[in-house]
């Protein structure tokens, strides 16, 4: 089950939950276009060490968990969005779960950039 944050470049809306500490992180990050094409959905493990590291090292007391992870699994998405010739300017929604949805159960990353692993839906 999903837990659904969204943060679109035009307003801010999100709905917090609360997460086990040894837990990784599922971020599904969805660009819908500002045309009337399809969405596109990226799913990023965040590992729960990489965001306990990053706890560790910067002043984020203000900043649950599912921040850091959208922090975290950004730049991967937003990457793979970007280098779409096709994919002009975008919205972006997340989604947050502590289990893979059952798209990517099973697969492996189709993407890595260090300890981040990513599909794309």
């Amino acid at each position: 089950m999903f837990i659904v944050a969204r943060r679109c470049r035009r307003y801010s809306q999100r709905v917090s939950s609360i997460l086990v500490a040894s837990d990784d992180i599922y971020v599904q990050v969805t660009a819908t276009p500002d045309a009337s094409r399809r969405p596109k959905s990226v799913v990023v493990l965040v590992p729960r060490k990489i965001i306990e590291e990053y706890k560790s090292t910067k002043a984020t007391k203000k900043f649950d968990d599912h921040s850091i992870a959208r922090h975290l699994a950004n730049p991967l998405a937003m990457y793979l969005f970007t280098h779409r010739a096709s994919f002009g300017n975008f919205k972006v929604a997340h989604l947050f779960s502590l289990t893979p949805p059952p798209e990517i159960e099973g697969e492996s990353p189709e993407f890595t950039r260090g300890e981040l692993k990513a599909w794309v839906l």
